[in-house]
């Protein structure tokens, strides 16, 4: 049987909605995972002579490398962010939307929330530099609160390429995820072999689009139609070949291989689908508490500005705990563990404050009739990308995050609702009656895209 023709194993096909209550459990639980993870990894403290010292604790313990197998989990977020966007897709397309539309409601609900992060960021950096501010530690603060950034740019590239990728993978499934695979095992072929670190970029395409790809796998039910043996056994294997590249070189910290990404995270990849597939039933039986299906959805309303926010406000935190006359622990010790608890709680009452402010921007526009052209939806695309790059090859400094916030700002307006008949598309009857309520096609974009239509949109 070839690839295009070989039946879905659930008999989902186009435009059918497929729900599920576990994948916002499941972003919930990576961005809590690594707002966790970032708040243990990094310490800092001011020594005489050297002013301020920023340690990344974790990373130098012997014992995380192994744990990043698991708790490295921004390659599920991908996942899961491949099966809810392929559903919303086909649901858009069922009804009569383009990939224009929906890459207009991807493209918003992300830049939308980081307006307000990077135009923060560049008056904070503004202010440090005028109160005269060591400028060494302004790079090193700008170092350390921008490395979640390149998120931005990874998913709204996977997310404006994912109505092509979809059309791909109901033609020829296998055939399009073993070439992302390959172009993924090239480019770092190529970056080792000639030692053009900068060829690693690349990969930002190749590797998040493959791991992306997962995601419609699971929503068309190829995982829940194989036994657990036959999982556990896909699972292991992809766990084997991770073993095999760190033995032939490749980090054995998956927090390594991920800027750039590198050939271990499509491994990796798998074996956390996998695992995700069989812990699938326990996760849906949790999901049918009520008092988790109600954090689910508050946290999940304002998941993308809790990311954006998190390690700007752990910054504060530290910075104004270095201001006061309490001991500062040395980064690692059994103090500094101590207060952990502390600095999480402290946290996550100023992430709660944040997110009930910029949280609201997170919520999908309305099109009201209207369709997003296809330049202007390209150029704002690019906006968006843009900016988070900049930060990966450049760092975070005033000019950097002015520029951002700029263009960032400039995508949100290059997206504002323009009448059909700009596009060639005369206003009938039942266009001018539309125009002055939502148009179905489009409102479907903005669904809920778990499988509970009480959980809110997430990015």
């Amino acid at each position: 049987m070839s690839e295009s023709s070989a039946p879905h194993p659930t008999g989902f096909v186009p435009g059918a909605t497929a729900r599920d209550p576990v994948i916002d459990l499941v972003r919930v639980l990576c961005v809590a995972l690594v707002v966790v993870g970032h708040m243990l990894m990094i310490g800092a403290t001011v020594i005489p002579g050297r002013g301020l010292v920023v340690e990344r604790t974790l990373l130098e313990t012997n014992w995380i490398s192994p744990v990043t197998w698991v708790a490295q989990v921004m390659p599920l977020f991908f996942v899961v962010g491949g099966f809810a966007g392929i559903g919303a897709w086909r649901r858009l397309e069922a009804s009569g939307g383009r990939a224009a539309d929906f890459i207009r409601s991807r493209i918003l609900r992300l830049a939308r929330p980081s307006i307000a992060l990077f135009a923060a960021l560049a008056l904070a950096i503004l202010v440090m530099h005028l109160t005269g501010v060591d400028p060494v530690a302004i790079r090193l603060i700008g170092m350390g609160i921008s490395s979640p950034l390149w998120f931005l740019a990874a998913y709204a590239f996977a997310q404006a390429y994912l109505p092509g990728l979809a059309t791909l993978h109901s033609m020829a499934p296998w055939r399009t995820l073993s070439t992302l695979a390959a172009g993924a095992l090239t480019f770092d072929l190529l970056r080792f072999a000639t030692g053009i670190e900068a060829l690693g970029l690349l990969n930002m395409t190749f590797v998040w689009l493959f791991v992306q790809q997962l995601g419609f796998w699971m929503a068309d039910g190829w995982f829940r139609a194989r036994s657990k043996a036959t999982v556990a056994a896909i699972g292991g294997s992809a766990y084997l070949l991770l073993v095999g590249l760190v033995a032939v070189g490749y980090p054995g910290n998956m927090l390594d291989n991920l800027n750039p990404p590198t050939f271990a995270i499509v491994a990796l990849a798998v074996g956390q689908t996998c695992l995700l597939v069989l812990v699938h039933p326990a996760l849906a039986r949790l999901m049918t508490v009520r008092a988790v299906r109600a954090a689910v959805a508050t946290i999940g309303s304002r998941l993308m500005t809790i990311y954006l926010w998190h390690l700007p406000v752990l910054a504060l935190v530290i910075g104004l705990l270095l201001l006061t006359p309490l001991p500062a622990p040395s980064a690692g010790s059994v103090g500094w563990w101590l207060t952990r608890p502390l600095i999480f709680l402290v946290m996550a009452g100023v992430l709660a404050g944040i997110s009930m402010l910029f949280g609201r921007l997170e919520r999908p526009l309305p099109s009201y009739g209207y369709h997003a052209s296809d330049w202007s939806t390209g150029v704002a695309a690019a906006c968006m990308v843009v900016p988070p790059f900049a930060v990966i090859v450049f760092g975070l400094d005033f000019v950097v995050a002015a520029s951002s916030a700029i263009l960032l700002a400039a995508a949100v307006l290059l997206l504002r609702p323009l009448p059909a008949r700009l596009h060639g598309r005369g206003p009938t009857p039942i266009a001018l009656e539309r125009s002055v309520r939502p148009h179905r096609s489009l409102a479907r974009v903005n669904e809920p895209e778990s499988s509970d239509a009480t959980v809110p949109d997430q990015a």
